[in-house]
C-alpha cells in the first residue's frame, strides 16, 4: 500500500523551476530514494513533504491524506512525518541541552513519561543516559546525527525523511549511522525517503530509487538494479 504519492509536483523560487512536474509512489515499509546532482530538486521534494515548503502545485497524499499547498501539518500528520536534516550541528539549538531538545517535542504533543521517554530514545540509537545532560558541542558529528535520529523517531513517526543523513560524518561513522538507521526501520516498520548522492548508501539502503536532474524525475531503479549498480553513474 502506497502511503506516499506525489503527482506531477512544481515548485518554483523566485520564477525558476526547482522541480518540476515529479511523480513517484512508496509504499508502506519502503526505503526510496532520490539520487541526482545538487540542485537538481532532491531536497526541495523532502521540504515539500515535510510541510516546511508550503509553496507549490500538484497532488500529494501522505497516509492517505491529500495535502494542500500552503497548509500547515496538524495533528497526526505533523508527529507521523519527520526529517532527519544533513547536518546534525545546524539542526541542534545551542543552547539547550540534549535532554531539552528531545524532551520539548514530547511536551508539545502532551506525552507522559518525558524523561523515561527521552532515555529510551537514547538507548535507542546507541548513546549513553548521561548524554541527555551535554550541549551538542560536548558531542562528535557521529553523536549528534544520533541525536537528531533519536528526535525524529521520539513520536515514533510512520514517515522519516532523510536529507544526505550521513555525508556530514566520516566513513566510519556514516556505516554506523546507516545500520543503525537499517535496523530501526526493521524494528518499527517505517518508511524511508532517502536523498542521497553517495552510490553505495543507496546501494545498501534503498528498495527503489528515482534519478532526478533539472527538476525532474527521469527514471527509476528497482532492487535489482541497484544491486546491479546500474544507478552508479547517476549517483555520481
Amino acid at each position: 500500500m502506497a502511503i506516499v504519492e506525489v503527482s506531477n509536483l512544481n515548485v518554483q523560487f523566485a520564477g525558476k523551476t526547482a522541480v518540476s512536474a515529479a511523480s513517484f509512489a512508496i509504499n508502506e515499509g519502503e526505503t526510496f530514494s532520490l539520487i541526482g546532482a545538487s540542485g537538481c530538486g532532491k531536497s526541495t521534494i523532502l521540504r515539500v513533504l515535510a510541510g516546511l515548503q508550503r509553496e507549490w502545485s500538484g497532488e500529494i497524499r501522505l497516509l492517505q491524506q491529500n495535502i494542500r499547498p500552503g497548509a500547515r501539518f496538524q495533528g497526526d500528520l505533523r508527529r507521523n512525518v519527520q526529517m532527519v536534516f544533513q547536518d546534525p550541528y545546524a539542526s541542534l539549538h545551542p543552547n539547550h541541552t540534549i535532554y531539552r531538545t528531545l524532551a520539548e517535542p514530547l511536551a508539545i504533543h502532551r506525552e507522559a513519561q518525558i524523561p523515561e521517554r527521552v532515555a529510551e530514545a537514547l538507548m535507542q540509537v546507541g548513546l549513553p543516559a548521561d548524554a541527555a545532560k551535554r550541549y551538542p558541542h560536548q558531542l562528535s558529528g557521529g553523536q549528534r546525527q544520533r541525536v537528531a535520529i533519536a528526535r525524529a523517531l521520539l513520536l515514533r513517526p510512520k514517515i522519516l525523511l532523510l536529507d544526505e543523513p550521513t555525508s556530514a560524518l566520516d566513513m566510519s561513522v556514516q556505516a554506523e549511522i546507516l545500520n543503525l538507521l537499517n535496523r530501526l526501520k526493521q524494528q518499527s516498520g517505517m518508511t524511508y525517503l532517502l536523498v542521497s548522492h553517495d552510490a553505495d548508501v543507496i546501494a545498501h539502503m534503498s528498495d527503489r530509487a528515482a534519478f532526478m536532474a533539472g527538476g525532474a524525475i527521469q527514471h527509476e531503479y528497482d532492487r535489482a538494479a541497484l544491486v546491479r549498480g546500474e544507478h552508479r553513474m547517476d549517483a555520481a
